[in-house]
């Protein structure tokens, strides 16, 4: 496979770019790079053959002596989408069939990392996948009780147990998983000094600071990007912080963005038009649907429009009639989640445990899971891949809330 670093002046030619070539398998991408010290930085763990270099950026000097010094062959872009195209397409021959094939086999088997699974202090051995397509997942709650954090971590919980990295990001908004996951325990009991085992990328994003390079908390194979809890809580928070923040990290090809309720906060509503997909989690409790009503209206247009949006029905139950929320809500739901015992929630939660860790928590709710994960990883990762029955679409918001 050719790599190749773009350097552009804004994210969208990235995307216009780097979309253009998704079909293109013997052909990889880094992910967009903001300044010339984040190109040196990665360079020092990775090598590219090609550099498409903006002629607009601030630093196009610097980066054109950096690439001719390392010998990387640059594509210049001046606004003509079509010429770096055609020059990336020149330039990288497609290769044999057999070698496509190879290389193929080779992203579905994953490669082997070798970590550190921090705070841990002893270097473990473990094959995780991570040459997956990347994708960003965002998770949203239509309220606050509908449970996006629960399903963000069972989700990631879920590619764990298939030995697939995966990264939590969770914006200082509303902060919980850093307390839910029980990080400062699991620091205490690991290192001596807990400063050394957790580096909070949204305070150091917060004050300005440059970020640094491999400094992620890995745990569980999972990369938590969440705020440290011990530490002052974070007030304004803007979306050129946010793109920051997710793109703090790029060692996991799965990232899923916990936003709770707050997906039209003005740090988060610009994502939608970045990310692969969106779970919106419902409480199918009538109470909160009829105050969200609005909330949810907007969403459905926002689907209607184009925008990657699914639904997730979670504490699904027999209280409520099927029929009458499917015709409610309008539109066919990704996934049920079955409600779950709140004795066995508690007593996760006390234990830093993510519920389908939980014997009783999986055998319930594996199949649901797996069917949301179909939509972003291969079969070959997900066997047995179990399909929704096929509901039957009704007018959107009829009767639900009116009573006999």
């Amino acid at each position: 496979m050719e790599y190749i670093i773009c350097c552009l002046n804004i994210k969208e030619s990235y995307e216009r770019i780097t979309n253009h070539f998704k079909s293109h398998p013997y052909i990889g991408f880094e992910e967009f790079t903001g300044d010339i010290d984040e190109v040196k930085n990665k360079s020092l763990y990775k090598k590219w053959k090609y550099a498409v270099v903006d002629k607009k950026l601030s630093w196009f000097s610097e980066a054109v002596k950096f690439f001719k010094k390392n010998k990387i062959e640059i594509i210049y872009f001046d606004d003509d989408y079509s010429d770096v195209i055609s020059s990336i397409k020149n330039k990288v021959q497609k290769p044999a069939e057999d070698d496509i094939g190879r290389s193929q086999k080779r992203s579905f088997k994953g490669t082997g990392v070798r970590y550190i699974e921090k705070p841990i202090t002893k270097v473990v051995e473990k094959k995780i996948y991570t040459s997956l397509e990347k994708k960003l997942i965002l998770v949203s709650g239509l309220s606050k009780s509908a449970g996006a954090t629960t399903i963000t971590l069972n989700l990631a919980k879920y590619l764990s147990n298939l030995d697939i990295l995966s990264s939590v990001i969770e914006p200082p908004i509303d902060p919980t998983i850093f307390n839910w996951i029980g990080i400062e325990e699991i620091i205490d009991k690991s290192v001596k000094h807990s400063d050394d085992g957790f580096y909070s990328y949204p305070h150091e994003i917060a004050n300005g600071k440059r970020i640094k390079n491999k400094a992620e908390f890995i745990f569980d194979n999972i990369v938590w990007i969440v705020s440290d809890d011990r530490k002052e809580k974070i007030g304004k928070w803007e979306y050129n912080q946010m793109l920051k923040l997710v793109y703090a990290s790029s060692i996991a090809p799965i990232t899923f963005i916990d936003v709770g309720e707050s997906i039209f906060h003005e740090a988060i509503r610009p994502l939608l038009s970045l990310v692969d997909l969106v779970l919106v989690v419902i409480d199918p409790f009538p109470t909160n649907c009829n105050i969200n009503y609005d909330k949810l209206l907007e969403l459905l247009k926002l689907k209607s429009d184009g925008c990657p949006v699914s639904f997730i029905i979670n504490k699904w139950n027999s209280g409520i009639d099927k029929k009458e929320f499917l015709s409610f809500l309008g539109v066919k739901p990704l996934a049920f989640i079955p409600a779950i015992d709140l004795d066995i929630l508690y007593k996760a939660n006390y234990k830093y445990k993510i519920p389908l860790s939980c014997r009783e928590v999986s055998d319930l709710i594996s199949n649901p899971l797996e069917d949301i994960c179909s939509l972003f990883i291969p079969r070959e990762f997900n066997c047995g891949i179990s399909k929704n029955k096929n509901i039957k679409k009704k007018s959107i918001f009829s009767n639900f809330f009116k009573t006999n």
